[in-house]
């Protein structure tokens, strides 16, 4: 029975059939037509492992054995630079031991401990000996994506995207930046991303005041805020003033305009004076209204 998984010179792994460290060159014992399993006692439930291993909580030995016990929960000579199982460097000296300091095992860069004990590539997924998974997938919270900008001239979806100035279309949501295409009659784009009728006073899906041009700031996560607002109201990441979106006009040739546009500069009608027209004649009507009902009365 022979212990060591890993080189006690540089720390590199070993197998049974290994003489010499593939690491350093240092010699192993091991012989290249050894069968010998390699004796790692474990703490606890370690896993399954690619080479043959003696599985047995005991040590035999004719001399007392000194050991401590590594943080992947092995146990190792107390003599031994590197660790047992997975390889990792114990001890910076032996004069770090007289003072008692206590550290955690330090891994190269390149290198993920599992907690199987096996050492893996940073590249590596899941574990190579046990499968267990490596790395997390869910996605952390960066407070500040919302000024990572992509574009220096940015334009900003009501989803919450960035797209370069340019663009047609949303690259998250497929909506429509420049152009809605062919409508009945000029619209009100509210900051909800819903289109209105020119006269209504209160957008129809979010209640939001039409008759005067509404700002929010979008957050990354795509919720919309104030814009007297410094974090954003769902995730609480600081907010960006450059991703605000405005209400828009929409021409009835679809051309998408800034709130104060006087004339359409795809099919030049005078965008202006058609929504004078066309809320003169509500308010008209609303009176007229207004004067049957009381004629009624």
């Amino acid at each position: 029975m022979h212990a060591g998984n890993y080189c006690k010179v540089c720390g590199h792994r070993i197998l049974p059939n290994e003489p010499y460290c593939t690491g350093c060159g240092a010699k192993t014992g091991n012989d290249a037509s050894n069968e010998t399993c390699i004796l790692t006692p474990p703490i606890h439930n370690i896993g399954f492992f690619n080479f043959p291993i003696d599985f047995s909580p005991y040590i035999i030995t004719n001399s007392d054995f000194k050991y401590d016990i590594c943080s992947c929960g092995y146990l190792n000579d107390i003599d031994n630079e590197f660790c047992y199982m997975c390889g990792a460097k114990r001890s910076e000296s032996k004069l770090s031991r007289i003072f008692k300091r206590k550290s955690k095992p330090k891994f190269s860069i390149d290198n993920v401990l599992c907690e199987c004990g096996a050492v893996n590539s940073k590249e590596n997924v899941y574990c190579e000996m046990c499968g267990k998974q490596l790395k997390d997938d869910t996605v952390k919270k960066d407070n500040y994506s919302n000024f990572n900008l992509e574009f220096k001239d940015s334009i900003f979806c009501y989803c919450g995207e960035e797209n370069e100035k340019f663009s047609m279309f949303c690259r998250n949501c497929g909506r429509p930046l420049r152009n809605y295409g062919s409508l009945n009659d000029i619209a009100i784009l509210c900051t909800c991303s819903t289109l209105n009728e020119i006269t209504s006073d209160f957008c129809i899906e979010c209640g939001t005041n039409l008759k005067r041009e509404d700002k929010k700031i979008v957050c990354v996560c795509g919720h919309h805020n104030s814009p007297n607002l410094r974090f954003c109201e769902d995730c609480d990441r600081p907010l960006n003033p450059q991703r605000n979106v405005k209400t828009k006009i929409v021409c009835s040739c679809g051309e998408i305009l800034d709130w104060d546009s006087d004339y359409c500069p795809n099919c030049g009608k005078n965008v202006k004076m058609r929504i004078i027209h066309k809320n003169s004649v509500k308010s008209t009507v609303r009176s007229l209204k207004d004067m049957f009902k009381e004629g009624l009365k």
